[in-house]
């Protein structure tokens, strides 16, 4: 199970580019680092790199299902809660965002939007 001390050096062994920004960015905390892991994402879908959007995706759903509570909270949270906001307001991006999202963390997400209607 993978711990909070142990995601920053995770990630840098599974996406050294994302490494770099959570660094540069000063990350201190879990919930830090899944926010820029999100906005790194985010960005690699609006620029149409595909095959980064899709590894952080992945990364996420990794990150998800070997880590431990808090990496858990913080990726359903943060990560799954930002899809609304970041790909699914432009069906455009939801589109080409829906081909790489791992089942997963898609069914998430859904989870999230069935619960926020009660």
């Amino acid at each position: 199970m993978i711990d909070q001390k142990e995601l920053p050096a995770y990630i840098g062994k599974a996406m050294p580019e994302l490494s770099h920004t959570i660094e540069k960015h000063d990350c201190k905390n879990v919930y830090g680092i899944v926010k820029e892991m999100i906005t790194y994402t985010t960005t690699q879908v609006i620029q149409h790199n595909t095959a980064a959007a899709k590894k952080c995706f992945n990364l996420a759903e990794q990150l998800y299902k070997h880590g431990n509570t808090a990496i858990k909270n913080a990726i359903e949270n943060v990560f799954v809660y930002s899809f609304s906001h970041s790909f699914f307001c432009d069906n455009g991006k939801q589109d080409d965002v829906m081909k790489i999202v791992p089942p997963a963390l898609y069914d998430l997400y859904r989870k999230q939007v069935l619960n926020s209607h009660l």
